[in-house]
């Protein structure tokens, strides 16, 4: 059975910092868990590909000064975002992930929407939850596997992140496949279905940086990593 943090649906609920919730809204919180675990289809897929480094110079005369320009190349994908890119920073190879929890938890917010808003207010939220339980427990998988070559991870980074684009994710669903693997389709607006999907990169390197299993948000060094994804 797939664990959920309850206080991350209450986050996603918009009560983070509130030190008492109404006993209805607890009630709710719990026969949302309850029943989602009950029918989730939680999948994943993954793969690693070598990381290509480039490095470019731009001469300013003005300035008399050189301006170095760096990009990386990963399995046919040109990254140009100085967020991923600091992430990424000393890393040799990347994997590219993506997870799902399936259709049902779309259906379950369908059926509450007929007749009682705040359950399926509720459901996106433990579904939102439950699919962030549902990557850690893959990251942590993807963590020990490098672990066993003698590499550390990174934070994983999203497309949407910061600057890396929203539009790589039409490059995630062909590499890995999702439509075939895991069920997973994109929109003309590239929105996944179904919804409770994510999709990381998570970089790989011989430099460990005691990055948290759990993310930036849990860690003590948020906000001041050289290797923070924001």
């Amino acid at each position: 059975m797939l664990e959920v943090n309850r206080k991350e649906v209450e986050r996603y609920l918009g009560y983070s910092g509130v030190t008492t919730i109404d006993d209805e809204v607890n009630k709710k919180i719990d026969e949302c868990i309850a029943e989602m675990q009950e029918c989730i289809n939680p999948k994943y897929t993954y793969k690693t590909f070598p990381i290509h480094w480039k490095f470019s110079y731009k001469f300013i005369p003005e300035e008399n000064r050189k301006e170095k320009n760096t990009t990386c190349e990963f399995a046919g994908i040109t990254v140009q975002s100085g967020n991923l890119l600091k992430n990424l920073d000393g890393c040799a190879e990347i994997v590219m992930l993506a997870v799902t929890l399936g259709n049902e938890p779309d259906m379950l917010v369908r059926k509450a929407e007929v007749r009682d808003m705040l359950k399926a207010y509720t459901f996106q939220a433990v579904g939102a939850a439950m699919a962030e339980a549902w990557i850690d427990e893959i990251n942590i998988k993807i963590v020990e596997e490098a672990k066993a070559k003698g590499l550390h991870a990174r934070p994983r980074f999203s497309p949407g992140y910061g600057d890396f684009p929203l539009e790589v994710q039409k490059d995630f669903e062909r590499i890995l496949e999702m439509p075939k693997r895991i069920g997973v389709t994109l929109s003309d607006s590239l929105l996944m279905t179904p919804t409770k999907s994510i999709t990381a990169v998570i970089g790989l390197s011989e430099i460990d940086t005691n990055c948290e299993k759990s993310g930036c948000e849990q860690c003590s060094m948020a906000g001041k990593c050289a290797y923070s994804r924001s």
